[in-house]
């Protein structure tokens, strides 16, 4: 059995503007097990463009505010109490676009993303009320989530 709390979390931001901030709670390569958990704070109005979680199977739940989940042209909203299943392969955007900041846990496996994740620029964990506003990082655009290219 293992804890981590909020204050052990890695936080991370996509080096994207108007990104959400993502905490890791498991999923490094110290953790046991394969399988990652993030929670991830989509500010409204922000999100991410179309991308693959690199290898890994996600469940997102939201648990404050909902976001949209775009995978060409279907589109389903989250809320807080569902649950959505996106497959390894399966290239999405997620938006809020509500009024209201979003809060989602993602469950990652194998650990593949999180890792990904774990690469990308560490932002102080106060920016998570802030999500929205991408880190000075021009050289870390290649580490994004595997952006996608436009869909035909």
């Amino acid at each position: 059995m293992k804890l981590r709390t909020a204050a052990d979390a890695a936080v991370r931001q996509p080096p994207l503007p108007d990104s959400p901030v993502i905490s890791v709670f498991f999923g490094g390569a110290d953790d046991p097990g394969d399988l990652g958990l993030l929670k991830v704070a989509v500010p409204a109005g922000a999100g991410m463009p179309p991308h693959r979680h690199h290898g890994s199977d996600v469940i997102l739940i939201p648990v404050a505010g909902f976001v949209r989940i775009v995978k060409g042209e279907e589109a389903i909203d989250v809320y807080p109490g569902d649950a959505a299943f996106i497959d390894k392969d399966e290239a999405v955007s997620l938006t809020n676009p509500g009024n209201q900041d979003a809060q989602v846990f993602v469950a990652a496996g194998p650990t593949s993303f999180v890792r990904t994740v774990l690469a990308w620029a560490a932002v102080d964990a106060a920016t998570e009320d802030l999500a929205g506003k991408a880190p000075d990082a021009a050289d870390e655009a290649d580490q994004a989530a595997e952006p996608v290219a436009e869909a035909s």
